[in-house]
C-alpha cells in the first residue's frame, strides 16, 4: 500500500514542478511566510531540510485545541493518546512512542515549552493557550535539542512581549456547563522593557460519562494556568527574557469501559459512556516553574544564546481501574518531580559557513509512590488478609551533552547539513520496593528496597543535502541517528531482579523530501519518504508474570522497521478562502523479537496504516464593517493496534473519522468576533486507548459531539 501511494506522491511532484502560472495573483491571495525555529533560529520554513508540521496560534484558537493531545488531529503520523484515563499522554511519531504511565521514564518524542524539556509523560496534560506556534518535528533531532530522543520533537512557543500595546478576552462556553476564560495582555513596561501576562481558566460543571453505581455525572473540569514573561533589553547587544508560570488541575478523571471477568454488573452494558466506579476518580496536579533567555549579539555574525529552565511539578491521581463496585484496581499515583536544565549556544552565520556549538545540562529526581487498593481481588490470587499492593522508587537523573551543528553552502544551489552530539546519562533508582497493605494497615515489603544506577554515553548525529536550484523550492535528503537512554520501569514487580535496567534504544533514520511553493505563491506543497532502522526498541507492555497475573514494564523487545511518506498542502486559490490537506502513511513491523509475547511481524502500537487531516476555511466580507467566517476541518486514523503483545483483538479499533465546524463574524479590524462552534458533528464513538490488566482489557472512549460559542475582543 506504500509503495502505491509512494508512486503516486512521486507523479504529483513531477506534476507540481511545472512553471509558475503566468497569470497574476492578488497580494491578498499571497500566502504568508512561516517562520520556524526547527535549527535553533529563525528561518523560513521553506528554507530547512527537516520534515515539520506547523499550527499558528491562530490555528490552535480556531480549531479548539486546549491540550496537548488536539494537536494529532491537524498532524500527518502523529498519534497522542492518553495511557492513563484523561492523563499521561503518550506521543507517537511516525509510529515510534512509548505506551508507559510511569513518571520516571521519558518520552520517546522530546516535548519542549519555550525550550524547556518536560521530563515526564505525567508532566505533559498541561494547557494550550496564548500561543505563538507549535512546531512538530519529525525524526531524530538529537543534534540540537536538549535531549535523547528517537521519535521527533513537539514545541511549543508561547507569544512573546511586544513593543505595541496588545490583548484579548475570550469567552467560551458550551455543552456540559463548560466556560473557558482565555485572556492575555502585553507591551511596553519601560523604554528597554515589555511584558505579557496571559490567564486561562476552563470550568465545567458536568460530564458525559454517568457512573452506573451512583448514577452521577463524571467528567467536571477545573483547571486554571498563568504565564507573566518580560523581555528586556540590556544596552545595544544583550536581551535578557524571563517567564515565569503556574497552573492546577483539580478536573474528575475518566471513567474505565472494561468487561470485568470477576463480576456480572457490566453484563449487558452497552452505552460506551455508562462504566462503573466506587471511588471518586479525581487529579490534583500542580506545575511551577521558569525559564531564562539571554542572547547576546557579540558581534553582526557571532551570538550566544542561554536557555535555563526550572520545573517542579506534583501530582495525585485516583482510577478505578476495575470499573465495578469491588475493590479490586482502584488506583492511586502520586508523583513529585523537580528539574533544573541549562542549555548554552554560541552560533556563527557566516555567507557560506553556519556553525552551532553548545552544551547542555539538566538534572531531574522523581519520587513515586503508586497504590491499588484490591481487597476483592488479592485473596483469588492467594494473598488473603490482603487489602492492598503497590511500589515506592525514588530516581535521579543527570544528563550531560556536547553538540556541534554545521551548514556550508557549496555551491549556490547545494548545502551540506552535518551535525554531531555527545550525551552521557546517568540514572540513580533508588529505594525501589513492591508492597502488600493488610486489612488491618501494616505495610509489608515485598523484597527490600533495590538501589541501581544506570550509565549511558551515547553520539548522535546527521548527515543532510539540501538543493534549491529550482525557482521557490527545497529538495533535501538526510540520515540522522537517535538514541533513547535506557532506564528503569516504574511499575509493580515480585522480582527484585526486575528492576535491573534496561538499555538504550537506537533509530537510524533516512529521509528525502520536497518544500516548495507555486501557482504564484498560492501553495504550499510538502511529502517526504523515509525508513527507520529500530533496534533495541524499548517496549511497554504485559511483558511480565506475577503471583497477580500478568504485569507491566519496560523491556528491549527486539528491532523493528518503519517505513512511511507524508504529504501535506496549503492552498489559497481565492481571497480569504484556506484550503489543507495532510496525508500520513506507515508500515511498521517487527523484525527480530527476543521476549515471548510480542510476535515477529506484528506492527507497532499506535501506527495506522493512514491517517489523513483536512481544513476548509473561508472569510469574506460582510455590509458595513463585518467579516463572516466558516471553517470545516477533518481527520481519519485508520485501523489501528493499541496493544501488540500477544495480539489480542480487543486491543485494535477500526478506522473512523472526525469532523468539527466553526461559524462566525467580527468585525473587519479584528477587534472583536463572534462564533458557534461543534466537535465531533457526527458524533462517532470511538476508543482512544486499550490498556490490559489483572482485570481485563481497559477501554477509554472518545467524547461525543459537543458544541458552543465564543466570543472575543481584542486591543
Amino acid at each position: 500500500m506504500v509503495t502505491r501511494n509512494l508512486t503516486l506522491t512521486t507523479a504529483i511532484l513531477t506534476a507540481l514542478n511545472l512553471p509558475i502560472l503566468a497569470s497574476a495573483q492578488s497580494a491578498a491571495t499571497q500566502l504568508d511566510e512561516i517562520m520556524v525555529t526547527a535549527q535553533k533560529r529563525t528561518q523560513s520554513f521553506g528554507d530547512v531540510g527537516i520534515a515539520v508540521s506547523v499550527l499558528s496560534g491562530e490555528d490552535v484558537r480556531s480549531l479548539g485545541f486546549t491540550q496537548l493531545k488536539d494537536v494529532a488531529a491537524q498532524t500527518p503520523n502523529v498519534q497522542i493518546k492518553e495511557v492513563v484515563a484523561n492523563s499521561v499522554p503518550n506521543v507517537t511519531i511516525r509510529g515510534v512512542g512509548l505506551n508507559d504511565y510511569a513518571a520516571n521514564n521519558n518520552p520517546a518524542a522530546g516535548i519542549y515549552v519555550d525550550d524547556v524539556y518536560l521530563v515526564s509523560p505525567t508532566m505533559l496534560s498541561f494547557g494550550l493557550f496564548d500561543l505563538d506556534r507549535i512546531e512538530v518535528l519529525k525524526g531524530p533531532q538529537g543534534t540540537l535539542f536538549g535531549r535523547n530522543t528517537t521519535a521527533g520533537t513537539v514545541n511549543f512557543y508561547s507569544r512573546k512581549p511586544t513593543a505595541e500595546l496588545e490583548g484579548y478576552v475570550s469567552l467560551d462556553y458550551g455543552r456540559y456547563d463548560r466556560a473557558m476564560l482565555e485572556a492575555a495582555i502585553g507591551g511596553p513596561l519601560g523604554d528597554r522593557v515589555q511584558g505579557r501576562l496571559a490567564v486561562q481558566s476552563v470550568q465545567q460543571g458536568s460530564g458525559w460519562q454517568i457512573n452506573r453505581l451512583n448514577g452521577d455525572r463524571v467528567g467536571e473540569v477545573d483547571r486554571t494556568a498563568g504565564r507573566v514573561q518580560l523581555a528586556w533589553t540590556v544596552g545595544d547587544a544583550v536581551t535578557v527574557r524571563l517567564g515565569v508560570h503556574a497552573g492546577n488541575d483539580q478536573s474528575d478523571v475518566a471513567l474505565i469501559k472494561i468487561d470485568n471477568p470477576f463480576t456480572p454488573e457490566d453484563d449487558g452494558e452497552t452505552n460506551p459512556f455508562r462504566s462503573g466506579a466506587s471511588v471518586p476518580t479525581r487529579m490534583d496536579l500542580e506545575a511551577r516553574g521558569a525559564y531564562l533567555g539571554i542572547d547576546w549579539a557579540i558581534s553582526e555574525t557571532l551570538t550566544l544564546n542561554s536557555v535555563t529552565g526550572y520545573e517542579d511539578f506534583s501530582r495525585m491521581h485516583v482510577e478505578d481501574r476495575d470499573a465495578a463496585s469491588l475493590e479490586q484496581l482502584d488506583g492511586y499515583f502520586a508523583n513529585d518531580i523537580e528539574q533544573f536544565s541549562e542549555e548554552l549556544r554560541l552560533t556563527r552565520l557566516g555567507d557560506r559557513l553556519v556553525l552551532i556549538g553548545g552544551v547542555f545540562y539538566g538534572t531531574d529526581s522523581v519520587e513515586t509512590r503508586d497504590r491499588f487498593d484490591s481487597r476483592d481481588l488479592l485473596p483469588l490470587f492467594g494473598l488473603a488478609g490482603m487489602a492492598s499492593i503497590g511500589n515506592e522508587y525514588d530516581q535521579d537523573t543527570t544528563s550531560k551533552a556536547v553538540f556541534v551543528h554545521s551548514e556550508w553552502k557549496l555551491t549556490p544551489d547545494w548545502k551540506l547539513t552535518a551535525g554531531a552530539r555527545y550525551t552521557d546519562e546517568q540514572k540513580e533508582f533508588r529505594n525501589a520496593f513492591t508492597y502488600l497493605i493488610t486489612t488491618g494497615g501494616t505495610e509489608i515489603q515485598i523484597f527490600p528496597p533495590v538501589a541501581r544506577d544506570f550509565d549511558s554515553q551515547d553520539v548522535s548525529g546527521r548527515i543532510g543535502l539540501d538543493y534549491s536550484g529550482w525557482a521557490d523550492t527545497l529538495l533535501y535528503a538526510s540520515v540522522s541517528r537517535g538514541f533513547k537512554s535506557g532506564g528503569f520501569q516504574g511499575q509493580l514487580t515480585f522480582d527484585p531482579s526486575g528492576l535491573q535496567p534496561f538499555d538504550d534504544e537506537t533509530l537510524i533514520a533516512w529521509e528525502v523530501g520536497l518544500k516548495t511553493r507555486r501557482l504564484g505563491n498560492t501553495l504550499q506543497f510538502n511529502a517526504s519518504a523515509f525508513y527507520y532502522d529500530y533496534q533495541d526498541l524499548q517496549f511497554y507492555g504485559g511483558l511480565f508474570d506475577s503471583p497477580v497475573g500478568t504485569l507491566f514494564g519496560i523491556a528491549n523487545v527486539g528491532d523493528a522497521e518503519v517505513k512511511g511518506a507524508e504529504v501535506d498542502l496549503w492552498w489559497r486559490p481565492a481571497a480569504g478562502l484556506d484550503l489543507r490537506l495532510g496525508v500520513g502513511l506507515l508500515d511498521t513491523e517487527v523484525t527480530r523479537s527476543v521476549v515471548p509475547g510480542v510476535t515477529r511481524g506484528s506492527e507497532l502500537p499506535n501506527s495506522p496504516e493512514m491517517t489523513l487531516n483536512g481544513l476548509i476555511r473561508y472569510q469574506w466580507p460582510l455590509t458595513g464593517n463585518l467579516t463572516a467566517e466558516m471553517q470545516l476541518a477533518a481527520n481519519y486514523q485508520g485501523d489501528v493496534t493499541f496493544d501488540t503483545v500477544r495480539n489480542p483483538p480487543v486491543a485494535s479499533e477500526s478506522g473512523y473519522w472526525l469532523a468539527d465546524a466553526r461559524i462566525g463574524i467580527g468585525a473587519q479590524d479584528g477587534r472583536w468576533n463572534l462564533a458557534a462552534w461543534c466537535r465531533n458533528l457526527a458524533d462517532e464513538r470511538y476508543r482512544t486507548q486499550v490498556t490490559f490488566s489483572s482485570v481485563g482489557y481497559g477501554e477509554s472512549v472518545g467524547p461525543p459531539r459537543t458544541y458552543g460559542v465564543n466570543l472575543t475582543f481584542r486591543l
